[in-house]
């Protein structure tokens, strides 16, 4: 954990060694317990995501299923050989509970990584101890760094659920050295979403009490799980159940066995029917908001989540 160059959040003055942040970090350090700055209040928006990682913090990890769906994914959104990250300072925002995290650190990388939410935590169980690995929670709206202090960043299923999209790639950028890489995507505007029951569930449930919220979706796995498994080989039921099914079902995606396919549904149907913020995008709103920000270049990719956008700081 490296905690020399952590600015106070939305000013460029560097963090003093005894702020109650850092001497916090020292305490915990003394009492045997999780090292994490954290630049934010535990009750926030994020709050039902980082009781969703600490559940489920290895349900999707490489190194847990033993099958490369985190490496293709971050692959595919970096659109070159991750070999690339070796000796690089790279910025992880919204880590959630690792998947990621694990695999910068395997190809070289330097990795700052945080969460808006307690989802640090999991991320700490799972890669820590680690001497380039640097955790911490704060707000994707002030990033307690310096400007162009990372040679790479990425965020990954992230900005649709921030307050504003905008802002938060603004404060991606700040802190991106010029020439350096920055990797987002954002939901895509599908019609088929509005023609979808999952909606209005999703609109009841994020109201509800986080500490309700899982009971209520591993409910809905359990009566729905059955029966997207039983028909998991036609297409035309599969097709159907999207319509109405208010889980999530990966078979013929990913080389899962049935209890881990269970618990993709049983994650991604919390994940998806309780984020506060959601949001879709045109792809033609997406290149306008991409070109107020005058990269060097861009490429702008339909897949993955949704859009997916590499870009060069000038």
């Amino acid at each position: 954990m490296n905690f020399n160059n952590f600015t106070e959040p939305g000013t460029s003055k560097k963090l003093d060694d005894d702020s109650d942040i850092l001497v916090e970090v020292k305490n915990l350090k003394q009492k045997n317990e999780r090292t994490i700055p954290r630049f934010v209040q535990s009750e926030n928006y994020a709050k039902a995501f980082g009781m969703q990682w600490n559940k489920f913090k290895k349900t999707q990890l490489d190194s847990f299923t033993k099958q490369p769906i985190s490496y293709n994914r971050l692959r595919t959104a970096f659109g070159s050989n991750l070999n690339e990250l070796k000796g690089k300072k790279v910025l992880e925002a919204g880590c959630g509970s690792g998947r990621f995290t694990e695999i910068l650190l395997s190809h070289g990388a330097e990795v700052y990584a945080f969460d808006y939410s307690n989802a640090v935590d999991a991320n700490y169980d799972n890669n820590m101890p680690h001497e380039r690995l640097t955790l911490f929670q704060a707000d994707i709206r002030k990033i307690p760094f310096p400007e162009n202090f990372f040679d790479i960043v990425i965020c990954l299923g992230v900005l649709q659920h921030t307050p504003s999209t905008n802002q938060s790639i603004s404060e991606l950028n700040r802190v991106t050295r010029s020439q350096g890489k920055i990797i987002f995507d954002h939901y895509k505007s599908n019609i088929g979403h509005y023609f979808s029951l999952y909606i209005p569930i999703w609109l009841i449930i994020k109201n509800i009490k986080p500490s309700n919220q899982m009971k209520i979706t591993d409910w809905l796995t359990r009566k729905f799980f059955p029966i997207h498994w039983y028909f998991r080989k036609n297409n035309l039921i599969q097709f159907i159940l999207r319509r109405f099914s208010p889980i999530s079902f990966y078979y013929g995606q990913f080389n899962l066995s049935r209890e881990q396919h269970y618990e993709f549904s049983r994650l991604d149907t919390h994940d998806k029917n309780t984020d506060q913020y959601k949001r879709h995008m045109t792809e033609n709103k997406f290149k306008k908001m991409i070109e107020k920000y005058n990269y060097q270049s861009y490429e702008i990719n339909s897949r993955g989540n949704g859009l997916e956008c590499i870009a060069l700081k000038k």
